[in-house]
């Protein structure tokens, strides 16, 4: 057994991680849920032994592994390090793969995981290059191929498609019926929640506050309120400064592709015909490695393959000598890829100033009408007493509401949205919801909208695009328009 009794931690100097009573026996399985910034990232570092306890007793010495968003954040950092070297080597250029993180573990737990998250496409590919739910499973298999005696999942389903969404629960159930350790689930959605489990659990102000059973548990209000959406009164978003307001685009296509052929280890593009209109809001679905975000990246101009392909955004065709910067200033974007590269420790503040000028991190002095109005975000996403703590002491779930406000302040003519949900508790996904619907409503910008959970499209999408399995690995893409524009 391993247990936490009045259990006290060292988050940073003025911060602790209280688990008054916690009980972990072989085949346990623990499910904790809390709201956005209640401490579960920080619950889960204490519960696999990575803050030091500083008083009551907690177990010591024991081989846990931690899967979290935080894990697969410092992975990138370490590549991105690793390929800004200057020995040349090959491996350098390459950066790290998906069997570098699985060599010396043990093969036949590593073998069984990469079967079970149908993973062994990934495994030779630079982590770089997967999306965020094909990161996801190869951390996934590094720690399971660790054997450790505890296992903590910190939110593990943000990312992953329906399909592997599945699988991960099967895989769950699995290691708790046949695997003599306890695992922790932290977990955002009631549908992420196994039958399995053996306790639920809250973490509020960085402390388990309550753990009893599901049924008990989900009488209380508290959980029903973190566990369901509940749709939010209309909102009165601000409005961006008229001084730094846009200038009119050109009558025509906000995004026009034609003939669109793109190849990695597959063919994700042949022929592709995509147009996105003034007033169109569109739903892009798919699995994970599809192909979604590849042609978000066409779009913003962050793929040097949009120069090989005729792609023109917002009437400029690219690779006709224009600035990145003309396009980009047009577009608001958030995405699991934009927040893992994002790395700066800038006030919370500034991070949503930047917004206003295009820029990742803020080298302009904003005016007395940007202050304002940057406040009045900061206030409607509940972090108006955070507006001077650094971007990096926040909460994933803060971190992305703060990117989704940022990309929202100018309320740009185009919108893109990938995942912009993930991490989020029940409170946050309503209220972008709420966000994307009024300004999808007014009119004035055009939203592509990325998710795995159906139920998260805001209202007033007009078309969808669907990528499709084929039976030879490759994907069909189907659009449909289900309702017209305005």
């Amino acid at each position: 057994m391993l247990s936490f009794h009045d259990a006290i931690f060292r988050l940073h100097d003025k911060l602790q991680v209280s688990i008054p009573k916690l009980d972990l026996k072989a085949h346990d399985l623990i499910v904790l849920i809390g709201q956005n910034g209640s401490g579960k990232t920080a619950v889960a570092r204490a519960l696999a032994g990575e803050l030091e306890l500083i008083s009551g007793t907690a177990p010591t010495g024991v081989h846990a592994q931690l899967v979290s968003f935080e894990k697969q954040q410092q992975l990138f950092a370490a590549d991105f390090a690793l390929r800004n070297t200057d020995n040349g080597t090959a491996k350098e250029e390459q950066g790290i793969t998906g069997e570098d993180l699985l060599s010396g573990l043990d093969q036949k737990s590593v073998n069984e995981a990469v079967i079970a998250l149908n993973a062994a496409a990934l495994l030779k590919r630079p982590i770089r290059t997967l999306s965020g739910g094909e990161g996801r499973r190869i951390l996934l298999i590094q720690a399971l191929g660790a054997k450790p005696e505890l296992l903590v999942f910190d939110t593990p389903f943000d990312a992953l498609d329906s399909a592997t969404r599945v699988q991960l629960l099967e895989i769950i159930a699995y290691i708790h019926k046949n695997y003599e350790l306890p695992l922790v689930l932290i977990v955002n959605r009631a549908d992420e929640i196994p039958k399995e489990l053996t306790a639920l659990g809250i973490i509020s102000n960085l402390a388990i506050s309550r753990l009893d059973s599901k049924e008990a548990l989900l009488q209380d209000p508290q959980a029903q309120s973190l566990l369901y959406c509940a749709r939010l009164p209309a909102l009165d978003l601000p409005a961006a400064p008229a001084k730094l307001a846009l200038l009119p685009l050109p009558p025509g296509p906000l995004v026009q592709m034609k003939k669109l052929n793109i190849c990695y280890e597959r063919p994700i593009f042949q022929d592709f015909d995509f147009t996105v209109n003034p007033g169109e809001h569109w739903q892009i679905t798919g699995p994970n490695g599809a192909g979604k975000s590849t042609l978000l990246s066409l779009i913003t101009g962050d793929n040097p393959l949009v120069y090989a392909n005729d792609v023109t955004v917002f009437g400029i065709r690219r690779g006709s000598g224009e600035s990145i910067w003309d396009i980009k200033k047009y577009i608001g974007y958030v995405s699991g890829s934009l927040h893992l590269d994002y790395r700066v420790s800038a006030p919370v503040i500034n991070v949503l100033l930047s917004g206003f000028y295009d820029s990742i991190g803020l080298y302009q002095q904003p005016g007395d009408e940007e202050l304002k109005l940057a406040r009045q975000w900061l206030t409607l996403i509940n972090l108006q007493d955070q507006e001077k703590k650094s971007f990096k002491s926040l909460s994933f779930g803060q971190q992305r509401l703060l990117l989704i406000a940022r990309a929202l302040v100018k309320q740009p003519p185009l919108l893109i949205l990938d995942e912009p949900l993930q991490g989020l508790d029940a409170y946050g996904r309503a209220l972008v919801q709420a966000f994307i619907s009024y300004v999808m409503a007014r009119g004035k910008t055009s939203v592509l909208f990325v998710s795995h959970h159906q139920e998260d499209a805001p209202s007033g999408i007009t078309h969808r695009l669907s990528f499709i399995p084929r039976p030879d690995g490759s994907f069909a893409l189907q659009a449909t328009c289900l309702r017209q524009s305005a």
